[in-house]
């Protein structure tokens, strides 16, 4: 609740009032927005333009027969498992109608009558495009609406060449451990991770970012610490991803055919992970697993073939669409008037 609170609920009346002036400076033929800004649909509705809401996680609102967003459960089966589903669908939208008195007050200043559920603003936009492949998210198993288009994920320009830290002739499997998006307190966890990584016969790349500070952390002899590299351009070259299994993160290892040991610590990372182990391309730790857990682990999964496959089989599903291409292609197609094509059905 705290993450719908301050992430989603706050900001909703002034985004709507910022994008109203910019509009009102600014003309536009089409609003293109992040789903959690829904401030942007209201004040797009409040000027009679089309609107186009980008979705960068899985799909993020109650669905029939799957489990909600930030539940971290994976799809059950049977009788009980669909009464926990309803159960918790019902639990995600009552949590969302809290939201609903600043969501109506925001829409009373842009001149829109009240609604009765929050989820009927974003589905109000014109297309919804969910960035990333229909086999990775469980909402896709479910009746979704119309206006709801899996477009592929769109990944940021990379370079194609990667500069090894290691000598050519170090050929040892390379281990890319990334828990660096954003501050979470995670320096504890990188630090056994690193442990446990220190005994195996791999070449450890921890991806620093602004987010986790090395002064502190020991580094062993087979790692090396990197405060940036495009993840595209090095994961070609892992044998394996250990990482909190934010969203990114997971699509581009994924897309990439490199299998992942998640230990997720909050917000969707627990959802991320569980679509990730249902898909079978990879496991998931708990965060406070000790180092010799997490080495018993990782030397699993680094040979474990079924992982190595079935990351492979959701490579070719997200090469199947190009969510910034597709995206793109729609949204000149609204801001020139025409009407819209209905996406090629998506291969489950």
């Amino acid at each position: 609740m705290r993450a719908l609170k301050n992430g989603l609920f706050a900001f909703v009346v002034d985004v709507s009032r910022d994008c109203a002036g910019a509009l009102a400076r600014w003309p536009a033929d089409v609003v293109v927005f992040d789903w959690m800004l829904t401030g942007a649909a209201v004040a797009a509705e409040g000027a009679g333009l089309p609107a186009v809401a980008l979705v960068h996680c899985p799909y993020p609102m109650p669905v029939g027969g799957v489990p909600p967003l930030f539940s971290g459960a994976r799809p059950a089966h049977g009788p009980l498992g669909r009464l926990r589903d309803k159960l918790l669908n019902r639990v995600a939208t009552g949590m969302l109608a809290r939201g609903l008195p600043v969501l109506n007050k925001a829409r009373a200043e842009r001149g829109l009558g009240s609604l009765d559920a929050w989820a009927e603003q974003l589905l109000g936009a014109r297309e919804i495009c969910v960035m990333t492949a229909p086999e990775l998210d469980f909402s896709s198993r479910g009746a979704l609406p119309p206006n709801v288009h899996y477009v592929g994920p769109s990944f940021e320009p990379y370079p194609r060449e990667w500069s090894s830290p290691w000598p050519s002739i170090d050929t040892d499997p390379l281990v890319v451990v990334s828990f660096s998006t954003s501050y979470m307190n995670q320096t504890a966890l990188a630090q056994r991770v690193l442990d446990a990584l220190a005994t195996l016969p791999v070449r450890a790349l921890l991806t620093v970012g602004p987010a986790l500070e090395t002064d502190g952390l020991r580094i062993p002899a087979n790692a090396r610490t990197v405060g940036f590299v495009p993840h595209r351009a090095v994961f070609p070259h892992a044998s394996l991803v250990v990482t909190h299994a934010g969203w990114q993160t997971v699509n581009a290892a994924l897309a990439d055919g490199v299998p992942l040991v998640c230990v997720p610590d909050g917000r969707d990372q627990p959802d991320n992970a569980a679509r990730v182990v249902a898909c079978g391309a990879g496991v998931r730790v708990r965060k406070s697993a000790s180092p010799d857990e997490l080495r018993e682990v990782i030397a699993a999964a680094l040979v474990n073939p079924a992982l190595a496959d079935a990351a492979g089989a959701m490579s070719t599903a997200l090469a199947s669409g190009d969510g910034a291409l597709t995206t793109t292609e729609r949204i000149e197609q609204l801001a020139a008037g025409g009407s819209l094509e209905e996406p090629p059905a998506a291969s489950l």
